[in-house]
């Protein structure tokens, strides 16, 4: 009798395990779902990465294979070092060629990257288009980010929008009787 009570308990015990894994097997999918919607969306890298991290961060500990998560991140942490890379050659100073070869490095080894390419791919055809003598003066070129009314709202941007809100009140409470 007290066997089968154990083997009961051992049977309950693999069961609950089974059903809380399938649980949170699809809670991993959701989260997935979700940052594939935020890549639809075509957000910021930074965002991309962000959402990446609390996924590892929420999946680490449960038996989820995590490894296209990984990679992802790190292939999206590479392509950020060479957007700001590219970004301190354009400051320097660097030329038209050594700007177009940067650009096209990138395009070409970041191709298949979840990050929105299409800013990058136009300032390329921009530079392509003054070296040739078809195209506009180099200032006034756009940065390739996505538009502001298209990325969703960042936290820092909700952070600033409250702080203004606090500062405009604060500028009425002098006037207060």
């Amino acid at each position: 009798m007290k066997r089968h009570i154990s083997i009961f308990l051992s049977f309950l015990f693999l069961f609950l395990f089974s059903i809380s894994f399938a649980l949170t097997e699809k809670d991993f999918e959701h989260s997935m779902n979700f940052y594939q919607k935020l890549v639809e969306k075509k957000v910021r890298v930074e965002e991309l990465i962000f959402t990446l991290k609390k996924i590892l961060k929420r999946y680490n500990d449960i038996e989820v294979n995590l490894t296209p998560v990984r990679e992802k991140l790190l292939t999206l942490r590479k392509f950020k070092v060479s957007r700001d890379f590219y970004r301190k050659l354009e400051a320097r100073g660097a030329s038209i060629d050594e700007r177009i070869a940067a650009l096209k490095r990138i395009l070409i080894k970041f191709r298949t990257i979840d990050a929105d390419l299409s800013g990058m791919e136009r300032k390329l055809k921009r530079l392509q288009e003054v070296k040739t003598g078809e195209g506009e003066e180099l200032e006034k070129f756009e940065e390739f980010e996505v538009e502001k009314e298209t990325a969703a709202p960042t936290i820092e941007a909700e952070i600033e929008e409250e702080v203004k809100e606090v500062e405009d009140l604060e500028e009425f409470k002098e006037f207060k009787p």
